[in-house]
């Protein structure tokens, strides 16, 4: 089968300034770039950033005060008079403000002993003091690292800056509090730290960032707040300059109809497996990284599976993983599992698999959005996608949530785009996404380039696929948007993802997406469909 569509074509890149030995795709680069413009962070002579050198607390005092300067906080310095700092270092006018707003002490001997590394533990007593100057509150409860003891002098501070999502804990739920902080963590914490401000305050200095991933977007004018019973769909859909219309390609891939999946596979199938037909037992494609590659989610009398397959001219499973969870979506080893309020990672080295649910929900980690309680229809989440630097996860739900219940919800064209850190684990920034019309869902998600996060609506007669910016959306992690009571999906009072149009395609019943390449898309309807563009996306 083969037919042409027309497609808007798109193309969004990085353009952040970043030193010279920090790769694109590194966990901490966003972060970095931030910090660096904003002088909070400087680099070393020749442009280099050198984040693994661990800092002392001289240096804490240097780069806080930077910070502070750019807040809306008064500027406080104390007279201070250590025995090892000389009254000509060059660190005293740092020492001097962060004393002053009380973030730091010296010891009982009168000493500051700034040449002594700073540890994770030190870290988060200072910042923990300075947001809570900034007058920005903790969620009631936050997942508890198991290395943290029991009235620990920084217990309190440890738990804030991990609920805060500021010192995350590590994907082995400890935090290593002993450990020095180097200029990576540190710009991670100074950039969360920049976002809580920002989000908090409405300061002329307007302490923090503008987006959860620096972007190098143009950006429109700041739009205000929608009134109440608007959603403000067509603000959304922002107009851009496009390329003329370009021609795709629509084929089926070269499975052939009726394919088992014992045909497929290299490996054995478990017991009831070698007899499903994969496009009868296909419900969802998702991204990999490796190239004309996709994860698929299959369902087969009753049992569940996700895989990894090629679709090459001899295309072939080259991994399957049985699972007792009934999945819906899944990519790169992430299932989201159904209803919406519990996320796994099959850990194929270990053989393991690790829960995550809900902030303040019990039997898992602590990672998603809390009213992500309330769930979803079952069979109506959208996708997950792993971003190239394999730092952060993106998913969201094909429906909004059931608030304050499933047929309310129904009216609702909101959705949320969460994003999760997994450089620690936790989540990192939530967006709401506002569906073109209510009747609509979101059937796929992909992240195959840095600046490029896809997502794949539907209309029941079109397929619309967009780019969305992240850089100019309001953050609701951690906010009163994050509860029931706040009614976003029925009054969505904050600014949305801005959507840009990337390709349109009519087709009834897809679901998925998936890049092969910067050319070529798949995604599924009764069977595998390629979709081959004549001009690359990235």
């Amino acid at each position: 089968m083969r037919f042409f569509v027309y497609v808007t074509f798109v193309v969004t890149l990085w353009a952040g300034a970043l030193p010279n030995d920090i790769p694109k795709d590194h966990w901490a680069a966003p972060a970095v770039a931030e910090v660096v413009a904003r002088g909070w962070l400087q680099g070393y002579p020749g442009g280099a950033f050198k984040g693994e050198l661990s800092l002392d607390r001289y240096q804490l005092a240097t780069t806080l005060a930077r910070v502070l300067a750019d807040s809306p906080l008064p500027v406080r310095e104390s007279e201070v008079r250590f025995k090892d700092v000389k009254p000509n270092h060059w660190a005293l006018p740092g020492i001097r403000r962060m004393v002053g707003e009380g973030l730091v002490l010296g010891f009982p001997d009168q000493t500051y002993r700034g040449a002594s590394v700073l540890t994770r533990y030190q870290l988060s007593l200072v910042l923990d003091k300075l947001l809570q100057s900034l007058g920005i509150a903790a969620p009631a409860r936050a997942l508890r690292p198991d290395d943290l003891p029991a009235g620990h002098w920084a217990e309190g501070a440890v738990m804030r800056m991990i609920g805060l999502d500021v010192l995350p804990m590590g994907a082995d739920g400890l935090f290593r509090g002993n450990q020095p902080v180097n200029r990576y963590q540190m710009a991670r914490a100074l950039w969360r730290v920049g976002q809580l401000g920002l989000s908090s305050q409405e300061a002329s200095a307007q302490i923090g960032v503008a987006s959860a991933l620096p972007n190098n977007t143009p950006q429109s004018p700041s739009s205000s707040a929608l009134p109440a019973g608007q959603t403000g769909v067509n603000s959304s859909v922002q107009a851009s300059q496009q390329t003329p219309l370009v021609p795709v390609e629509v084929t089926t891939a070269s499975v052939p109809e009726g394919t088992a999946l014992s045909s497929l596979s290299a490996a054995p199938l478990p017991e009831g497996w070698a007899s499903a037909i994969l496009e009868q037992s296909l419900i969802h494609l998702g991204q990999d990284r490796g190239s004309g590659r996709v994860w698929a989610t299959l369902k087969h009398q009753g049992q569940q599976a996700i895989a990894l397959l090629r679709l090459d001219e001899s295309p072939r499973l080259e991994a399957f993983y049985p699972l007792n969870e009934a999945v819906a979506v899944a990519s790169e080893g992430w299932a989201w599992l159904e209803g919406g309020r519990q996320l796994l990672f099959w850990d194929a080295k270990a053989q393991k698999t690790r829960l995550y649910g809900p902030i303040g929900q019990s039997g898992a980690r602590e990672a998603l959005p809390p009213v992500f309680a309330a769930g979803v229809q079952e069979g109506l989440l959208g996708g997950v996608a792993l971003d190239e630097s394999r730092n952060y996860l993106a998913l969201m739900s094909g429906r909004p949530l059931c608030l304050p219940d499933c047929e309310k919800a129904a009216s609702s064209q909101v959705l949320r785009l969460v994003l999760l850190g997994l450089n620690p684990d936790g989540l990192f920034a939530e967006y709401a996404y506002l569906l073109d019309d209510p009747k609509n869902r979101v059937v796929g998600l992909a992240w195959p380039k840095p600046r490029l996060l896809l997502v794949h609506e539907h209309d029941g007669q079109k397929s619309r696929i967009y780019s969305v910016d992240l850089n100019q959306a309001d953050d609701l992690a951690f906010t009163e948007w994050d509860t029931p009571e706040a009614g976003l999906e029925l009054r969505p009072l904050v600014k949305p993802l801005t959507k840009k149009l990337i390709l349109e395609v009519p087709l009834t019943n897809p679901r998925g997406l998936a890049l092969l390449s910067s050319t070529e898309a798949v995604i599924l309807q009764q069977g595998v469909l390629r979709l081959k563009l004549d001009k690359p996306l990235w």
